[in-house]
């Protein structure tokens, strides 16, 4: 990635910028499923088998979206091109602007694998160089891109919905335009005068300062178990979380909602998390990160719970405070990654954002299952108390880096 330009803070300072925009811009598309399911459902499941086609319909879009990512994790970090970020908001975009107008359910699941293709494709290598770009404040920096695209997940399907919900899911195809038009702009604003140095800060490297990195194996092997639980916590945290923000929106759809309402209440829970994402930048630096860690699994699913069984106002701020603190951990998560497999940055990224959610992903298979078998209602009680029973594992991370002291 080589252009003549002088790379200036200023420079640096705007592509992060772009690049934060356009995982906004990204997410705002990757998250238009779970508010067209409900109606996809109608179409292509009877009511005995619904939550169960769910779930399959959520383990195959997290499947090429989720653990896709560890694929393209290792990828970019052998053939470093700006062009996994371009494809993949166009892959993104069109996938999910038609899988609600498509007849049929082999179709829908064509559409959910390419717009998850491409959601695998940006993610890993997107985060690292948020990383990078952002130098010192590395933290600070990921939590901010992270937000971004948690900001473009709660708000962008409300805004992209507004239309079809009013004149009819046909007019969702015109909606690619404006992510089209983003993927196409990536290759002209994301160029770099030198190599980032990815491991670290935004310091560029010379040729004579590059260093050939270690095999991955190398660099893992004093750092599995830990490795290990950090993917656990992750993965059945995500359960949660994922969990969540799909079988809400059927939960709500029965509970008579209407399109509008129920996507604004949906908004509101992912909205939430783009808070706890963007607060943990600042606690990190402040609270002992095991600490951290604990508190966000074992508060959050109290929280949770109540807010299944209260109502009104009182419900909606129960959702909020309650993924607002499970979503704090998520940032403390990838840096730690990163740390432990210095110099595969991106396999990193990609384990915490990608495998974990993958996985968290696919146990929704399960979710659904029982959700026809109990009721959802039920299946949601025992959802949000997951976080609650991975929590004791957290021991075994007591002696990681605590993000909140100088190196």
């Amino acid at each position: 990635m080589q252009n003549n330009q002088k790379q200036t803070s200023s420079s640096t300072r705007n592509q992060f910028i772009f690049l934060t925009f356009t995982h906004t811009i990204l997410d705002s598309y990757a998250n238009l499923f779970p508010h067209l399911q409900p109606r996809l459902l109608e179409n292509l499941a009877s009511a005995a088998t619904r939550n169960s086609f769910a779930g399959i319909l959520i383990s195959v879009y997290s499947l090429f979206s989720s653990l896709g990512q560890v694929f393209f994790g290792w990828l970019s970090d052998r053939f470093r091109t700006i062009h996994f970020i371009t494809f993949g908001v166009a892959f993104t975009v069109i996938g999910l602007s038609l899988v609600s107008i498509v007849p049929s359910t082999t179709f829908v699941l064509l559409l959910l694998a390419i717009g998850g293709t491409g959601v695998a494709a940006f993610h890993p290598q997107a985060t690292t160089y948020a990383g990078a770009l952002a130098a010192e404040t590395r933290g600070m920096g990921i939590s901010i891109f992270l937000t971004g695209g948690n900001i473009g997940r709660a708000i962008g399907p409300v805004v992209l919905l507004f239309i079809p919900y009013r004149w009819g899911y046909g007019h969702l195809i015109w909606e690619m335009i404006p992510g089209l038009l983003v993927a196409l702009m990536v290759p002209f604003i994301m160029k770099f005068e030198h190599e980032l140095d990815l491991s670290a800060s935004a310091r560029v490297l010379s040729t004579e300062g590059k260093s050939q990195p270690e095999s991955f194996w190398y660099v893992s092997r004093p750092h599995l178990l830990p490795l290990i639980v950090l993917f656990v916590v992750a993965s059945f945290r995500t359960v949660t979380g994922i969990g969540l923000e799909n079988f809400l929106s059927i939960y709500y759809d029965d509970l008579k909602y209407t399109d509008q309402m129920r996507s604004l209440v949906v908004a509101l829970y992912i909205f939430a998390g783009s808070m706890g994402i963007m607060g943990s930048g600042w606690v990190l630096s402040r609270i002992n990160t095991v600490v951290l860690l604990l508190f966000s699994l074992v508060i959050a699913p109290p929280l949770l719970y109540a807010a299944l069984h209260t109502q009104g106002i009182t419900s909606l701020i129960f959702l909020f405070f309650g993924n607002v603190v499970l979503s704090s951990s998520i940032t403390l998560n990838i840096i730690w990654a990163q740390i432990m497999l210095r110099g595969h940055e991106n396999i990193a990224s990609s384990f915490m954002m990608g495998a974990s959610w993958g996985v968290g992903g696919l146990l929704n298979l399960i979710v659904g299952a029982m959700a026809d078998t109990y009721g959802l209602h039920i299946v949601l009680d025992g959802l949000v108390m997951v976080p609650l029973i991975v929590s004791p594992l957290v021991l075994f991370l007591r002696k990681q880096p605590d993000l909140s002291k100088p190196n």
